[in-house]
């Protein structure tokens, strides 16, 4: 089996009508809503910090990033609970689907069409865009203190 054919595992979600995936290893868990604690100050795409198991966790809400009008937060709202490096952040998003496996070789790379997004992946009339965590913690949470 060649590096082309390798089977990547991608978390899929909904942000509105388009569908995203994050690559597994990044994910931690799928999260209900908690409890935020709102920061007056902060930028308006971190909604806020949540406990998780005794640490602040900051959460970062997709649709104000991708420039997407609010959604009511509702008792099924959940979050993902990502990681990089052993920095986490909680990515709030409308609805998460399932883990879905594609061939290495069906990513499609955007080539600079975005600062998060860095491949497509079609999966029949579906396409979802892949999300690289990285980046996000660059942007929201480097060097800031929560």
């Amino acid at each position: 089996m060649s590096a082309e054919d390798t089977l990547r595992p991608l978390l899929t979600f909904r942000l509105a009508t388009q569908h995203y995936a994050l690559a597994i290893e990044q994910v931690l868990e799928v999260a209900a809503m908690v409890a935020v604690t709102t920061m007056p100050d902060a930028p308006p795409e971190i909604f806020g910090l949540a406990n998780r198991h005794g640490a602040v966790l900051p959460i970062i809400d997709l649709r104000k990033v991708f420039r997407l009008p609010a959604a009511d937060l509702t008792v099924s709202t959940m979050f993902i609970v990502a990681d990089v490096n052993n920095q986490q952040i909680g990515l709030l998003v409308d609805e998460v689907f399932q883990v879905k496996y594609t061939i290495e070789g069906a990513l499609k790379p955007t080539h600079g069409a975005g600062r998060y997004v860095t491949h497509i992946v079609s999966d029949g009339d579906t396409v979802f865009q892949l999300i690289d965590v990285t980046p996000l913690l660059a942007t929201y949470l480097a060097e800031k203190e929560l």
